[in-house]
């Protein structure tokens, strides 16, 4: 995860840490360069400080820091002709122009979320889900059909999954949930209507809830404790459409669904050699 979205992530800084991130943030080229002492004295930060900033972010100190923050430096270079996201064809682009930046366009998107990934936070929900004896999928919109392609994945492994589309449904589902279930939430904005009372409901219920949106801060609960991010870079509303978003939270849950299935890798191709005959009932003849 680079240091500017392990810092979205952070939603505990005082004023002062912010103060000293976005310092860090804006000077990021000549951090490497400083002393945690010279640092000390451009922000007015006292170094006990600093390294506490470190901490909360995630790196074990300063020189950590700075390591990573050149890391992200040469992988910003190399995407110095991003694409715009929001926007990513004009009027008067060929068909081919088209398919070559929203080629672009899903390359970029991807990176980013794969640069988002806390592979601790990743392997905690990734053990959650494997334990589950039902997983939940709480959505709206366009991110059903990304569940739902979840949802046959799993499927195919023999694992239950529920993608319960209406509100009511969604009610009924949270309200009928046990102990051996988990939930997934999708929402890129942490600002869906349909998500308070799901969340109170779950909550009172002790299920453990795994949410998957952009990095940053947002309006989720705290008591929500595994949180998976993905690309930030797709406005909400000044859009085409929700290329990035949809192809991010997409890769996200192709990512889980191929941890899960690691798990317990020979047993589910045992699985699915097992039943490809009775689900499939294609016919087809392979030499």
């Amino acid at each position: 995860m680079t240091i500017e979205n392990m810092i979205k992530c952070c939603d505990n800084l005082t004023p002062t840490e912010n103060q000293l991130a976005q310092y860090i943030l804006q000077n990021k080229e000549q951090i490497e360069k400083l002393s945690i002492q010279d640092l000390s004295e451009k922000t007015f930060v006292s170094k006990s400080a600093i390294h506490r900033f470190c901490k909360k972010i995630g790196v074990d100190g300063f020189n950590e820091l700075k390591v990573n923050l050149v890391q992200d430096i040469i992988e910003e270079s190399k995407g110095e002709n991003q694409i715009d996201v929001n926007f990513p064809f004009a009027s008067n682009d060929t068909q081919g122009i088209i398919a070559q930046k929203l080629l672009k366009l899903y390359e970029a998107s991807i990176k980013d979320t794969y640069n988002s990934i806390n592979v601790e936070e990743l392997s905690k929900s990734v053990t959650l889900l494997h334990n589950a004896e039902i997983i939940d999928i709480y959505t709206h919109a366009h991110n059903i059909n990304i569940a739902e392609n979840f949802q046959d994945k799993m499927r195919s492994i023999g694992r239950m999954v529920n993608c319960p589309k209406s509100f009511y449904e969604q009610r009924c589902t949270a309200t009928a949930s046990k102990r051996k279930h988990v939930a997934i939430i999708l929402s890129y904005s942490g600002k869906a209507t349909f998500l308070p009372p799901i969340v109170e409901i779950l909550h009172k219920k002790g299920i453990e809830i795994i949410w998957i949106g952009r990095v940053g801060k947002n309006v989720v609960p705290n008591y929500i404790k595994h949180h998976l991010y993905i690309s930030d870079r797709e406005n909400l509303r000044n859009r085409i459409s929700q290329f990035s978003s949809h192809i991010a939270m997409q890769y996200m849950l192709d990512v889980i669904f191929s941890c899960i299935f690691k798990m317990d890798y020979e047993k589910n191709i045992d699985y699915i050699q097992e039943v490809i005959g009775i689900v499939d009932d294609r016919n087809i003849n392979e030499e």
